[in-house]
This record gives C-alpha cells, sequence and structure tokens, in this order.
C-alpha cells in the first residue's frame, strides 16, 4: 500500500493558530508526516531494543517447565537462547549427567511445543 501524506483537518489547523497566537510566534507550517502501519514500527522497535531474544526466552522458560517435568526445572534454569542454542544452568551433577542422556528427547519435545527449527542445540553448564 503505498502511502501519501495526510490532509490537515480543520482542527488541526486551529489549533495551530491558537498555539502560535499563544507563543507570540509566526506560524511555523504544519509538518504532515506520512502514515505507517504499527506493525513495520514495532518491528523496528522490537529489533532496535533486542526484545525479539528476551521474547523468545521467556517462550522458552515457559516450555522447558512443562517439557523437563517439575524436578528438573527446579534444578535447572534456561539462561539464554541465541541462534537456537538453549543454554542451561545445572545446580548438581547428577541431574547434568541425566538430562546428557535426556538431550535428544529434550530437543525433540522442545521443538514440537516451540515449533520446528526454534532450538537446534543444549548445552548444559553446572553453576
Amino acid at each position: 500500500m503505498k502511502s501519501r501524506p495526510r490532509k490537515t483537518t480543520s482542527a488541526q489547523r486551529l489549533r495551530h493558530r491558537l498555539l502560535s497566537e499563544w507563543r507570540g510566534l509566526p506560524e511555523p507550517p504544519i509538518l504532515n508526516f506520512k502514515e505507517k502501519q504499527l506493525a513495520s514500527v514495532l518491528d523496528k522497535v522490537v529489533k532496535d531494543l533486542g526484545l525479539a531474544d528476551r521474547m523468545r526466552l521467556e517462550e522458552v522458560l515457559a516450555a522447558w517447565k512443562t517439557v523437563a517435568g517439575d524436578f528438573v526445572a527446579r534444578q535447572s534454569v534456561p539462561e539464554s537462547c541465541v541462534k537456537g542454542v538453549l543454554m542451561v544452568r545445572i545446580m548438581q551433577p547428577s541431574v547434568h549427567f541425566a538430562l546428557l542422556q535426556e538431550k535428544p528427547r529434550l530437543l525433540e519435545k522442545l521443538n514440537a511445543h516451540l515449533g520446528a527449527g526454534k532450538v537446534r542445540d543444549i548445552k548444559f553448564r553446572h553453576g
């Protein structure tokens, strides 16, 4: 859709004239910006602020609790998900070993829950 400059309304012109008189300054031209679709502006803002990665991590956190189970979710914390690699911090060595054994199943369940290809790999670390 091609956007064109909007026409000023009579209310905008009246407001502009009243503000100019109140300030005691000559009337500058009314700035008339092109319309933009909200979706394009929001996509740019989310990308510029780096919120897309944070929103993806929130999705993964919610999915981790359902996929891993209650006990494992209490013993582990997903820290980041960058380029499809999920980093999970583990509290106990025994849980680390168990998760290494279950890694393919966890990957399959995460991708089924989040959508194919969202999580390519899971890396575990103590701490």
